[in-house]
């Protein structure tokens, strides 16, 4: 079979000259609208990634956080632009989804587990469970938020280590972030005041409650608190009229300590033994790094004894 070629002949420039210009207008025309469309693909990415740094900055997030996004971002439009040439040079269809499913598949391959845990990041930094500075527990994690980025939440725990908690995790885990607002939590314990008094629960659980409010009172009701609690299981073979004896003395000394004198309540009956929950309320998240332990040390000084 015979291959017929056809040459396109300009016409002359002398003798036709509007006919000239247009046919080489004509011949460069989808290359300076592929410059002009891939142009303006780079200002848009600019936009688009200054936007998201600056909005990622004012969540609080690293810049190793913010890079990651980049990257992603960069990825993203690399393939429309590698898209728009294909395009351009009038591809088949079937080239350019070959192209596109061979991309995505070398892709998936090299950062699949990365991938994976950047979009669990994604999830943390869209749904906001906690933010840098919240005291929270996550599985059986526990700690002060210190750094939150696309791979990994960095940990300060109680022993004043660090530690990386991968994203992956954190949405797979039970969380419990301990951050309370002062102004809702005022509402909340004015309502339990009133039902205390209609339930006629005893003057002394209501002063309680009205000294606690008092306290809490004297900070700005826009701010926030943190109220952490802990359980203690103590053998039923203990006398536990003077364990709550003990742990009444010890919740008054602490009082001046913590922003409210600290409660306890039975919280459990496990086998042979009763749990009890305790609770305090802080205004900065290091005092429950820095004081919790002391705190339990002294309740279980009578139980060690």
């Amino acid at each position: 079979m015979q291959t017929t070629t056809i040459t396109i002949t300009p016409p002359d420039a002398f003798t036709q000259p509007f006919e000239f210009i247009i046919f080489y207008i004509n011949q460069f025309l989808p290359y300076i609208i592929l410059v002009g469309t891939l142009i303006l693909v780079m200002i848009v990415y600019l936009i688009v990634t200054r936007i998201a740094k600056s909005s990622l900055q004012a969540m609080g997030m690293g810049i190793e956080a913010s890079s990651g996004i980049v990257l992603i971002l960069r990825l993203v439009f690399f393939m429309a632009a590698i898209m728009i040439i294909i395009g351009t040079f009038e591809a088949s269809l079937s080239t350019l989804l070959s192209i596109t499913a061979l991309f995505g598949t070398a892709l998936g391959l090299a950062f699949s587990q990365a991938l994976g845990n950047i979009v669990s990041g994604l999830y943390v930094l869209v749904t906001r469970p906690f933010r840098i500075g919240d005291y929270v527990r996550i599985g059986t994690v526990e700690g002060l938020v210190r750094e939150i980025t696309l791979n990994y939440t960095r940990i300060l725990l109680p022993d004043e280590t660090k530690q990386l908690v991968p994203n992956n995790k954190v949405v797979g885990s039970e969380v419990t972030n301990f951050r309370i607002e002062m102004s809702k939590y005022i509402e909340e314990r004015q309502e339990e005041i009133k039902d205390a008094e209609e339930e006629n629960q005893g003057r002394r659980y209501v002063r309680s409650l009205e000294s606690t409010l008092d306290r809490l009172r004297t900070l700005t009701t826009d701010s926030n608190g943190y109220r952490y609690t802990f359980d203690l299981s103590i053998h039923m073979s203990y006398n536990h009229k003077e364990m709550r004896k003990k742990f009444d003395e010890v919740c008054d000394r602490w009082a001046s300590v913590f922003l409210t004198r600290p409660i306890y309540f039975v919280w459990a009956k496990p086998v042979a033994a009763i749990t009890y929950r305790f609770a305090f309320i802080v205004q900065d998240p290091m005092i429950i790094i820095k004081r919790s332990s002391d705190f339990m040390e002294d309740l279980l000084e009578l139980y060690m004894t």
